[in-house]
């Protein structure tokens, strides 16, 4: 349990009498989708650093860090202030033939020397959707291959090529399917649930092995795939961190087939994994980076696509947008890489992570609901199970866990098709307010686990 100050959280039970009209508007306005509405909890009013708060005065620790945007903490005053400044010297300049924005080229200065050696030229998008589908575009048209391969599980985007790309769950992309073609699909080794087995080696050597046994064999030759789009770390999907082999026998096949490899480091970059670049961990290099969320600072909309410039010159895709390298967006990237950098975020969040691996470590020896817990610098995850030898997922657990921690004052990213918890909270939270979020998340694990014993 932390010994730090607490912080007082919750006035009003949530949803209070605010979030409940706020919410009744939000049903008659928005059209029902994904997500569930009637599982809302609160209606957030404003934030800072590490909290959340509500129309109702409730605030909530954040472990959500606005899906992975806010890497740098909630309305961070000097990414705020880089924005504002940037805002009253310039709206929008549209780059087009005749003209573009200083701040376009001033974050590229800032953003390619911290990317990968080779990659040594960039284009920039506003999210990292746009930036996905420029990737696959790029990659099909310096090649002049039709093909690229993905993997199940992985998250990619909500336009129709992005979620074509990647399988998160068969039903959220039932209607695109049938209309996009130009992908081959392999697992990705995720250790703890993949059906492959390897002859020489474990889940990440049993994928390789899948790839040219089953894909190249009987799918697609590798002549005609253009590259490899993978993430590092799977986000959506509940924080898949890959065997060590994986990802650099990814490298020597996209090296001895002549494909390009794609890393999508929209979520699991900008320090997310403890490093700048999840990849970083396992001594790879991408020739193409895709890049988003964290190099906003949670603020404006930015995304980018870095490369080797053979590759984005070769490809001569026309591929650009309204507000791509918006100023303002611009300058807060910029102020982002600084502070990282400069007040040793990457430290701070593995340090949290290493606390926050050992906590979920020992609910794991208390709580049998728990099967495995997993993580990569401060990105965590739990996976909640109806008994540990079948590993059959429990979502009501999931939602009985997570709506337990809504009522303590602990937010962090559920959906209805999560049977785990993920924990991603600002890389700058204060050690005693993590800490506190861990103490909720427990009592929470507790409480579900003792449901589950009773019935």
């Amino acid at each position: 349990m932390s010994s730090g100050p607490r912080v007082p959280l919750i006035k009003t039970p949530p949803p209070g009498p605010e979030s409940r009209r706020w919410l009744a508007r939000e049903a008659a306005v928005f059209p029902r989708g994904f997500v569930d509405q009637a599982e809302r909890t609160f209606v957030a009013a404003r934030t800072e650093g590490s909290l959340i708060e509500d129309v109702d005065g409730n605030r909530y620790i954040d472990f959500g860090s606005g899906w992975g945007t806010n890497n740098v903490g909630n309305c961070n005053p000097e990414v705020v202030e880089a924005v504002n400044a940037t805002m009253r010297q310039m709206g929008v300049v549209c780059w087009t033939s005749a003209a573009n924005n200083i701040q376009r080229m001033q974050l590229a200065d800032k953003l390619l020397p911290v990317c990968p050696a080779r990659t040594d030229k960039l284009y920039l998008f506003t999210t990292g959707t746009e930036a996905v589908e420029a990737a696959l575009r790029i990659m099909r048209r310096a090649s002049h291959r039709p093909f690229v391969l993905s993997f199940y599980g992985q998250y990619h985007g909500l336009s129709y090529g992005a979620m074509a790309a990647g399988p998160l769950q068969s039903d959220l992309r039932e209607d695109v399917a049938p209309l996009v073609n130009g992908f081959v699909y392999a697992p990705y080794p995720y250790s703890y649930r993949t059906p492959l087995r390897s002859r020489s080696g474990g889940a990440g050597q049993a994928t390789l092995d899948y790839i040219e046994e089953i894909i190249l064999t009987y799918e697609v030759p590798a002549s005609q795939i253009a590259g490899v789009l993978v993430e590092p770390v799977v986000g959506e999907a509940g924080v898949w961190v890959p065997p060590d082999d994986f990802l650099p026998g990814l490298r020597e096949m996209c090296d001895r087939h002549g494909w390009y490899l794609c890393i999508d480091e929209v979520q699991s970059g900008f320090g997310r994994c403890g490093r700048m670049w999840a990849f970083e961990h396992w001594g790879v290099e991408p020739d193409l980076l895709v890049i988003g969320k964290g190099l906003s600072g949670g603020s404006m909309p930015i995304a980018a696509v870095a490369g080797r410039a053979d590759i984005l010159d070769g490809a001569e895709a026309f591929l650009a947008g309204t507000y791509a390298g918006h100023p303002a967006a611009c300058a807060a990237g910029m102020k982002t890489i600084e502070i990282l950098y400069r007040d040793k975020i990457f430290e701070h969040a593995s340090a949290l992570g290493e606390y926050g691996l050992r906590r979920l470590v020992e609910m794991r020896e208390k709580y049998p609901i728990l099967g495995e817990v997993r993580g990569k610098g401060l990105w965590l995850a739990a996976e909640l199970v109806k008994d540990r030898d079948s590993r059959q997922k429990d979502f009501g657990a999931a939602r009985d866990v997570n709506r337990h921690c809504l009522r303590n004052g602990l937010y962090y990213i559920h959906d209805n098709i999560a049977w785990f918890v993920r924990i991603q909270p600002p890389l700058n939270i204060e050690r005693s307010l993590f800490e506190q979020g861990m103490d909720i998340l427990e009592d929470a694990i507790r409480a579900a686990s003792d449901h589950t014993v009773k019935h």
